[in-house]
């Protein structure tokens, strides 16, 4: 399984609630770029899940200016979901490339527990960055950190 953990955008913060805040100028921008110059990275991909939160609704957007896909809302994708529900679910997936396009911390947790095996040492994950994991199956500590694009 190959899966790519897309942090959303840089958002604002000028929203009723924290579910609402949108994509800024800037951080369209920077992803479009992004997109642009790494668009062989998301060869493969067959299908996006991405939280039900505005930004990454439009950060899944950007992407498939990018690479058309099928996308997905998934609950299980906001910043305090648990991740290891999100590895087992994952578990479910194994036959698929996939993107998920979700929030800190999770996203930085996602890549500690795949990859190192225990949520010790989070990665850092900016806005607008990139993770790549191979795994043979998702599970703790079975994954490899392939790439980075911040």
């Amino acid at each position: 399984m190959r899966l790519l953990l897309l942090r959303h955008g840089e958002a604002g913060f000028n929203a009723v609630t924290d579910e609402q805040r949108s994509l800024t100028d800037n951080g369209r921008f920077r992803l479009r770029q992004m997109l642009l110059q790494h668009q062989g990275l998301l060869e493969g991909i067959e299908r996006i899940f991405h939280s039900p939160y505005l930004r990454t609704c439009q950060t899944t957007e950007l992407v498939c200016e990018a690479k058309a896909v099928a996308t997905s809302p998934l609950k299980l994708l906001t910043p305090e979901s648990s991740p290891q529900r999100v590895v087992n679910w994952l578990s479910e997936q194994a036959d698929e490339n996939l993107m998920l396009v979700t929030h800190q911390p999770l996203i930085g947790n996602l890549v500690s527990l795949l990859c190192e095996g225990d949520l010790s040492r989070p990665e850092p994950m900016m806005p607008g960055c990139l993770a790549i994991i191979e795994l043979e199956f998702p599970a703790a500590g079975l994954g490899e950190l392939r790439e980075k694009v911040i």
